[in-house]
């Protein structure tokens, strides 16, 4: 996920609750990041909802070539609910997203259509009221070696750009870990060079995708 400056998730999880012809299909929309969260929020509402009739989800995580997408359609006929569910994620521009549609069957069939539909509409109303956020790409850098006169001056160059301070260590000299817009990586190289006129040391940390 190192090529994109940004991306785009849902602002808050929502619950959103879809009638149709006498079945229920409720709609989970919650953030994920790893495979192991996508697990956990599965089993839990596999433990909420047990009398359900049908689980059927969709998730994708990352974008470009690190994109993972996963669907299942709990149950129903092939490519009735989990790819319905990923069109409406992939529709409104979003990654990092997991939905599940649970229904509760009411005695009327829907059909291959109408099955597609009614996933596909209460997925992308649920997401409609989770919102939209964007994460923006930080760089964690750790700099060593700082003398205390540059101090000053390295602190000042940071906050100007908007950076963030993660840890600071004062011994003989100042060490501090650091986090700056992804951008702005050579001109944090210029600061610290011209800054200490070289002396200091710049070691480049973690990404880090943070909220806008």
């Amino acid at each position: 996920m190192e090529d994109k400056k940004y991306f785009q998730t849902i602002s808050h999880s929502v619950q959103f609750e879809n009638n149709i012809k006498k079945s229920r299909f409720i709609a989970l929309v919650w953030e994920v990041e790893t495979e192991e969260e996508v697990k956990s929020f599965l089993k839990e509402s596999n433990q909420e909802y047990p009398d359900a009739t049908h689980h059927c989800w969709a998730y994708r995580m990352g974008f470009d070539r690190n994109e993972v997408i996963q669907y299942s359609d709990g149950g129903e006929p092939a490519n009735t609910a989990g790819p319905p569910i990923l069109q409406a994620i992939i529709q409104e521009q979003l990654t990092n997203v997991l939905v599940l549609v649970i229904r509760y069957f009411g005695g009327i069939k829907l059909g291959k259509s109408g099955l597609i539909k009614a996933y596909r509409d209460t997925a992308r109303l649920g997401l409609g009221r989770a919102g939209k956020k964007r994460k923006f790409s930080w760089r964690e850098f750790t700099i060593e070696e700082i003398e205390y006169p540059h101090l000053g001056n390295i602190l000042q160059s940071i906050e100007s750009k908007s950076g963030r301070i993660e840890d600071i260590f004062y011994g003989e000299k100042v060490k501090m870990v650091i986090l700056i817009p992804e951008a702005e990586q050579e001109w944090l190289q210029q600061v610290v060079n011209n800054v200490t006129q070289g002396k200091a040391l710049l070691n480049k940390g973690a990404l880090r995708w943070l909220n806008g």
